[in-house]
């Protein structure tokens, strides 16, 4: 049967949302996941349903991909990860420009677990790129909350009324430097855009503060739903505060909300190259596995 491409209207998300909720598993691997849908939406519910493309068959969603600035990041139903006429009709996809996926010439995807497409791309001349380190910390029978060693930090959850210190230890852990009002302003109209968006329920916005009172770090944990696994997306410290433990504070910050949450583990994928995130997720108790690599088809 013929896979249909599609792009969902905006009205579609939630929908959405809730089929890749139920291809996240802990025995699987971590791709797309609804948090990466719901982080997206910083820019706004029409423009991240017109970023996603979605594969269906008889009605029936087996395989998602949302473009994340120039790579496709994908997810697929667990019973299509093997399937080759399955991976040969999306490759088909990505070699028509007409499809809307790709356009001609150098392209990005990440299709983590995705394992007959991905043979089938490499087949065809794609080659491994970015190198990611996943990241799973479970929590099935865990009776305590993750949150108990480390730094010692007060943890506040913030809705989206009162975005603003969130907004400024992000800006600082990521990008640094000056905040002028204008784009201070800007962001944070996103970042209330993104947490009364349609993926708001699935989301806990976390600050720390140090015992000082300052804002030292700041994360975003989202839920696929209870008995799977949850997605850290984003974490960060601010420039200001950093080798003092904090990151791991706030990642554990983050873990124990998921586990509220009913979520079977906490998640995060980061890029291998980054060593303080890594060392940061490895302090605060996560298990590494094996690196993922995009595929790049070269220009």
């Amino acid at each position: 049967m013929t896979l249909r491409l599609t792009t969902p209207g905006p009205e579609n998300l939630p929908r959405v949302a809730e089929e890749l909720s139920r291809w996240q598993c802990d025995s699987g691997p971590l791709h797309l996941h609804p948090g990466d849908l719901g982080w997206h939406s910083l820019v706004g519910a029409e423009r991240t349903a017109a970023d996603l493309r979605v594969w269906s068959r008889d009605g029936v969603a087996v395989a998602m991909g949302l473009r994340d600035a120039d790579v496709l990041r994908m997810a697929m139903d667990p019973t299509a990860r093997d399937d080759e006429a399955v991976g040969r009709e999306i490759l088909r996809d990505f070699s028509d420009p007409e499809a809307g996926v790709f356009g001609p010439g150098e392209a990005t995807v990440e299709a983590t677990g995705a394992q007959a497409l991905r043979h089938l791309l490499l087949q065809e001349g794609w080659v491994e790129d970015e190198a990611w380190i996943p990241y799973r910390y479970g929590l099935r029978g865990r009776s305590e909350d993750p949150w108990s060693a480390g730094a010692r930090v007060r943890i506040e959850s913030v809705g989206p009324e009162s975005g603003k210190q969130w907004v400024r230890v992000h800006w600082s852990a990521f990008k640094g430097g000056r905040l002028d009002p204008e784009v201070e302003k800007r962001f944070t109209d996103r970042w209330a855009t993104m947490a009364r968006g349609p993926f708001a329920g699935l989301a806990r916005h976390l600050i720390a503060f140090d015992d000082q009172q300052n804002p030292v770090a700041v994360t975003t944990v989202w839920s696929a739903g209870v008995g799977r696994p949850g997605l850290i997306e984003p974490m960060g410290v601010h420039r200001d505060h950093r080798g003092r433990g904090f990151g791991a504070a706030i990642t554990r910050a983050g873990v124990t909300a998921l586990k509220r949450m009913g979520a079977s583990s906490a998640t995060v994928n980061t890029e291998s190259s980054n060593a303080a995130a890594n060392s940061t997720y490895a302090a605060a108790g996560f298990i590494s596995g094996a690196a993922n690599y995009d595929l790049k088809r070269p220009a």
